[in-house]
């Protein structure tokens, strides 16, 4: 059940229900008010398999990235993801991810994460049966948007350079190619939903609005 404030105003008392409480939202109460269809303007919204597990990835490459959000002690009680494809022809696709936690539990997610970001400047991914290199660098958020952002970038190694192909063994540290791609994770109350690439603000703002109503289910 979500909190309860008592509110004056014009001499009455109100019951305003919290949209986040010391309960997190579930994997169907995230679900029911994410975006579907073509709900999102200039996109088209789908469902997918969220990740599931705290091992590097190609979605989510550093284990200290990765653990901060699936820790055994804090493992998020919803995971999803949706994909957005854009109706204009040729655009990048993007994954949008939401974890669902206590507020006080994102809270601590969130300062892992900034934590975690300086300490993956350099590290393997293992991805099809091979190790590629890549980087982390802190970045500003691209929005500044819900209760809480971090922003960074993952770098990969230069066009041309031979462990862009991947190893059959972990990869020393190297160099690698700037700017990179940016990451944004946006705290929700109790919610962190990632953004795996730039999407425009007004995406970002729409996901964080519709989260919102989430544990109140006025979706």
């Amino acid at each position: 059940m979500s909190a309860v404030l008592a509110v004056v105003a014009g001499g009455a008392t109100l019951l305003v229900a919290t949209p986040f409480g010391a309960r997190p939202v579930t994997t169907a109460q995230l679900t029911a008010v994410l975006p579907r269809g073509q709900e999102v303007p200039g996109y088209r919204a789908e469902l997918a398999r969220p990740e599931t597990g705290i091992g590097p990835s190609s979605d989510l490459p550093c284990g200290r990235v990765a653990a901060a959000l699936w820790s055994p002690d804090r493992m998020p009680a919803a995971s999803t993801r949706v994909v957005l494809t854009p109706v204009e022809y040729g655009r990048e696709k993007h994954r949008v991810e939401s974890y669902g936690y206590t507020e006080d539990d994102a809270e601590e997610v969130m300062a892992e994460l900034r934590a975690s970001i300086p300490a993956c400047a350099h590290y393997n991914a293992y991805h099809a049966d091979l190790y590629l290199r890549f980087g982390t660098r802190p970045a500003e958020a691209p929005f500044d948007i819900g209760d809480e952002v971090v922003g960074y970038r993952v770098l990969a190694p230069p066009p041309g350079d031979p462990d862009l192909a991947g190893s059959g063994v972990p990869l020393g540290p190297g160099p690698l190619r700037e700017p990179g791609t940016p990451v944004t994770f946006v705290r929700t109350g109790g919610v962190i939903t990632r953004y795996g690439s730039a999407v425009p603000r007004a995406v970002a703002e729409y996901f964080d609005a519709r989260i919102r109503r989430a544990p109140s289910g006025d979706g």
